[in-house]
């Protein structure tokens, strides 16, 4: 899979009334990614931008996790959460 999103890590950067999530696109230099503002109240600001700062590590794990493990049976109790991964890799990566 090549990536079409803005590298990992992302980081949060802001204060006040704003939280932005940035990238770094080349060495020194950075993207931003997403704006979370005053609209929210700011305990859901802070924890929307740690989420979505989180989101490249996030995808990774969930794609090597999923790789990692056979595909259970339909049957397996473990079918559902290992559909579930495969439905959100799907939309993270829009495949």
């Amino acid at each position: 899979m090549s990536e079409k999103h803005t590298p990992g890590p992302w980081f949060v950067t802001g204060t006040g009334l704003s939280r932005y999530v940035e990238g770094k696109v080349r060495p020194g230099v950075l993207q931003e990614v997403a704006w979370c503002g005053a609209t929210e109240v700011p305990e859901q600001m802070e924890a929307n931008a740690r989420l979505i700062a989180a989101a490249p590590e996030l995808l990774e794990a969930l794609q090597a996790m999923v790789d990692a493990h056979a595909i259970p049976s339909s049957i397996c109790k473990e079918r559902p959460v290992y559909e579930a991964a495969l439905a959100a890799i799907r939309k993270a990566t829009a495949e």
